[in-house]
């Protein structure tokens, strides 16, 4: 009996020893697939993007560019009524206008702020070596999503904030980001869903995302053009001019 048991205990080891590696290797292969279906080989290639569409909020239609460049460089430009919206991030630096909040100088950005488009650029996405970027990543099992069965692979930066990326488990295609980050110094969730993809010269596009907040549709943006490599100044990312 005793012996049986002993056999039982080693064999049970040998699962759970089994169970991790095979979790490990699943989280390898889930972000291989991924990274296969989106063409980040592709992706790895191209040092700049302009990106022009429309954010749909409260009834209005406002027109927006964003354009990034390697590394980490990132601006945005939204305008309605004569007025606009700009937010620059240099790598290092962030800075915001935004006339219809009053504000018409540059003004720097809040740590908040600043963490929140660090991660917006990243050119690559967060799931691309994320090691070599400090997170810790975990794939979480499956879940059904509206009737499509996902991969729920969990990333947690430094300061704590906690990314769930929702990847269909046939097309391996991105459909949603769910959001935990302080704001603050309280918790704010958000949950971005992708959509109506397209393959823009080998790499697959969104040309839709939808922002929830407790289940409420915030703000929906349209990707309506998607230009890869154009030449980009590095001065356009530093602190606006007025």
């Amino acid at each position: 009996m005793k012996k049986m048991k002993k056999s039982l205990l080693l064999i049970a080891s040998l699962l759970l020893v089994a169970g991790g590696s095979l979790l490990a290797q699943s989280l390898d292969e889930v972000l291989a697939e991924h990274f296969s279906a989106t063409g980040q080989d592709n992706l790895l290639k191209v040092n700049s993007q302009k990106v022009t569409g429309k954010v749909i909020q409260s009834g209005m239609e406002i027109p927006f560019i964003q354009y990034a460049k390697r590394p980490g460089k990132v601006r945005i430009e939204a305008t309605l009524q004569g007025l606009t919206l700009i937010q620059t991030f240099n790598g290092t630096e962030g800075w915001v206008i935004n006339p219809f909040a009053g504000v018409t100088t540059p003004q720097p950005m809040t740590e908040d702020q600043l963490r929140s488009i660090k991660y917006q650029a990243d050119n690559d996405g967060m799931l691309w070596n994320w090691k070599d970027k400090g997170y810790q990543v975990t794939l979480e099992g499956k879940e059904d999503m509206e009737g499509t069965s996902c991969y729920k692979v969990k990333l947690v930066t430094e300061p704590g904030d906690v990314f769930t990326f929702y990847i269909d488990a046939d097309s391996y295609i991105m459909l949603r980001q769910n959001a935990k980050m302080k704001v603050m110094g309280n918790e704010s969730e958000s949950d971005n869903y992708y959509s109506n993809y397209t393959m823009v010269e080998g790499i697959a596009m969104p040309g839709k995302a939808e922002t929830k907040m407790n289940g409420q549709l915030v703000v929906t943006l349209i990707f309506e053009k998607i230009e890869l490599n154009p030449e980009l100044e590095d001065t356009m990312f530093d602190k606006p001019s007025i």
